[in-house]
């Protein structure tokens, strides 16, 4: 089976016949109030099946999804391995590299309790340097340690743990395993097993969310062609409902989001699917509006109310965001055709 190469004009339009673009800013958007509600009480206060972090869990779970359908289809494309990490590096690294030299070189200055001379002494302690980009607590640095939270950018927990699944669809794809239905099914059967034993461990719960990136390429490989009906969206988002406040919420959301994910994302409607012709700003929502938020809750402390809290993290992120995508991550992308020398694959990997 051919593997040729789409071209750009025609990937441009295929993109635009979905609504993923429209997805992946929602569920951003989700996950900033939800963490708006987490970094105002602090996680020890939370109760144990709190709505918005339900909601917020629901959005990320979307996002694993989004990426789990889309990420095989771009190695199927184009199966060689040194062009699908250079694009998949160009989308992801450019944007986080600058949003982290805004947090160190901006927020840090700003929010520290340290001088000048201890911050930028800490700053370039090697030690410190370790942890960025995907540091969570600031106290080395003097950062938000009086906040109810003392994180400085969890939500950049997800990026390793996303260039992980990068790696094993490229290892399958060169393996010539990836189309074959038994590996996907066996990753995520194996992935469930080790929920209650593996995942029991919080430093290493988050790590379920791989499950949503796994089923996203399943149906994305196998089940192209499925066709997703509003009524059994229905009746999974109920069930969903019902089990919020049990143990069962994780297991039914394994069905329940990317089956509505994925319905809602090929509804054909043409205002939605043209939502991202003027830029994609999740991405960007996404990693700045962490330390955002926390210089806020520094600044003006927990006494706002949810919504204005939540509103004030959209307004003041959004430009930064915007700014990511037109003078960062659209020039960036805009290299992904820089002439690379292919890896040459066997007949058996490129079919």
């Amino acid at each position: 089976m051919s593997h040729t190469p789409i071209p750009d004009e025609m990937r441009t339009a295929i993109r635009h016949e979905n609504n993923f673009d429209l997805l992946r800013l929602v569920a951003a958007l989700i996950i900033i109030v939800s963490h708006a509600y987490a970094l105002q009480v602090g996680y020890l206060a939370m109760p144990a099946f709190c709505p918005l972090v339900l909601v917020g869990y629901a959005a990320l779970a979307a996002l694993f999804t989004v990426s789990g359908y889309l990420i095989p289809q771009s190695w199927c494309a184009q199966p060689d391995p040194v062009r699908f990490f250079w694009k998949r590096s160009l989308r992801v690294f450019p944007g986080l590299i600058a949003a982290v030299l805004f947090t160190l070189l901006v927020v840090g200055p700003i929010a520290t309790s340290l001088s000048p001379a201890e911050y930028l002494h800490a700053l370039l302690s090697p030690g410190n340097l370790s942890e960025a980009p995907f540091f969570e607590d600031g106290s080395s640095l003097g950062l938000f340690t009086a906040n109810p939270i003392t994180y400085v950018n969890a939500s950049l927990w997800t990026i390793p743990v996303e260039f992980s699944m990068y790696v094993i669809v490229a290892v399958f794809g060169m393996a010539g395993l990836l189309r074959k239905k038994s590996v996907l099914f066996g990753l995520i059967a194996a992935n469930l097993l080790l929920w209650g034993i593996w995942y029991a461990d919080p430093s290493l719960s988050k790590i379920r969310f791989t499950l949503y990136f796994l089923i996203g390429a399943y149906l994305s490989l196998h089940h192209p062609n499925l066709r997703y009906d509003g009524g059994a969206v229905f009746l999974l988002l109920l069930a969903l409902v019902a089990s919020a406040a049990t143990p069962l919420f994780s297991f039914v959301a394994l069905i329940a989001v990317p089956y509505a994910v994925l319905w809602f994302a090929h509804l054909p409607v043409p205002a939605l699917n043209a939502f991202g012709r003027h830029g994609d700003f999740s991405y960007g929502m996404y990693i700045y509006a962490y330390p955002i938020q926390q210089t806020i809750v520094l600044f003006l402390g927990t006494s706002l109310s949810l919504p204005v809290f939540a509103a004030l993290s959209i307004i003041l992120t959004a430009p930064f965001a915007v700014c990511s995508w037109v003078f960062i991550e659209r020039r960036a992308l805009a290299l992904k055709q820089v002439a690379l020398a292919p890896v040459r694959l066997s007949r058996s990997v490129r079919e």
